[in-house]
């Protein structure tokens, strides 16, 4: 009985095609030659689009899977090609509305504007257990103004210093915690300063895969402390570098008289933040890493991304490919609603009509 449903869905799915644009380097980290093998296993073409060409010659496509955060945030920094190349996207996808976008290009620029995503957040999302840890935008290189927009916001030493940006250039995960006013110089604006929560070095990304997740450990930065900012000066750091599964950097290690109990995430408060997260940004492939506070036990949720990188993720393109094959499903049910209630909208026009019709002949004859 399993087996024949396969079948059928394999039967379903024959003639769907699967474009995606990924760059080339993500693609060999992924291993994109299994999500091959997995989309014929599933009865899908899977074929590479070339975003620089004509799109309606490489049709019909029925879904298109991508990575351009970077290309978008280009686009929205004024680049005359990343504009060019976008725009002609988009006017395909507009063109082809029976087309599934994983993820939509509007959805995924929300993401872009790390301040801008911190407030939507922190605005949209009430959850007792989740908070975003203070922040603000520093827009000067002048320290005595930046210091009273520190202080007028709250935001205490040491803080952790991010670009603006989140995507689009070199610098985007190029991070720096602050521990004293004399290295406030070091700040790059624009950026966003935010508070360093102490969180036992340990980082959790959730990797979510339309209704499915999974939980990473990684390590992160060490707990800092009052008499760190009196002997400490700017530390710089990559964040990619320093959440790597065999990072191995100084930073990530708790000293002995530092290391307090591990608190390990509760999976229906995941769950809850997932589920808040991915409707408010409408993305259906997103990472969303999470610190737990030493002091409060509360989730922070310091950075989202779209389409992550998904290291130590399981199975993870047959749970791409199935929640497409799910999100199909979803588009022919609702097509199916629209005609039925379109049918139902006719039928019940025809009986009004009749029957208005009856009463101005009865009432007429009177």
């Amino acid at each position: 009985m399993l087996q024949n449903t396969r079948e059928e869905s394999k039967k379903m799915c024959n003639k769907y095609v699967i474009g995606y644009w990924v760059r080339e380097k993500k693609r060999q980290k992924l291993n994109f030659d299994d999500l091959e093998k997995v989309c014929r296993n599933e009865g899908f073409s899977l074929k590479l689009v070339d975003i620089n060409s004509n799109l309606e010659s490489q049709g019909p496509l029925h879904v298109f899977l991508h990575k351009l955060v970077d290309l978008l945030a280009r686009a929205e920094g004024g680049d005359e090609n990343a504009i060019t190349v976008t725009s002609k996207l988009q006017e395909y996808i507009d063109k082809h509305p029976e087309l599934i976008v994983i993820d939509p290009l509007e959805n995924v620029k929300k993401l872009h504007n790390r301040y801008k995503y911190y407030k939507t957040i922190q605005e949209s999302i009430h959850i007792n257990d989740l908070f975003i840890p203070n922040f603000v935008e520093l827009k000067s290189t002048n320290v005595l103004e930046n210091m009273r927009i520190l202080q007028q916001n709250n935001i205490k030493f040491p803080f952790v210093c991010k670009s603006l940006l989140a995507h689009g250039t070199s610098d985007a995960h190029k991070m720096m915690v602050i521990f004293n006013k004399k290295d406030l110089k070091d700040c790059q604006p624009p950026c966003v300063a935010q508070d360093f929560v102490n969180h036992n070095a340990i980082l959790y990304k959730v990797f979510v895969v339309g209704k499915n997740f999974q939980v990473v450990e990684r390590p992160s930065l060490r707990n800092f402390y009052s008499d760190d900012c009196a002997s400490l000066s700017t530390l710089f750091f990559n964040s990619h570098d320093i959440s790597k599964p065999d990072s191995k950097s100084k930073w990530s290690i708790l000293s002995e008289e530092h290391i307090p109990t591990i608190v390990k995430p509760n999976i229906e408060i995941l769950e809850e933040i997932i589920k808040k997260i991915t409707k408010i940004f409408g993305l259906h492939l997103v990472g969303i890493d999470i610190v737990i506070e030493n002091d409060t036990k509360k989730y922070a949720v310091i950075d989202v991304n779209a389409f992550p990188g998904y290291d130590g993720y399981p199975n993870f393109f047959q749970h791409l490919v199935d929640s497409i094959k799910q999100l199909i499903t979803e588009r022919k049910v609702v097509r199916q609603n629209c005609k039925s209630s379109t049918l139902k909208k006719s039928h019940s026009d025809d009986l009004d009509s009749g029957f208005e019709s009856d009463e101005k002949k009865k009432w007429s004859t009177k």
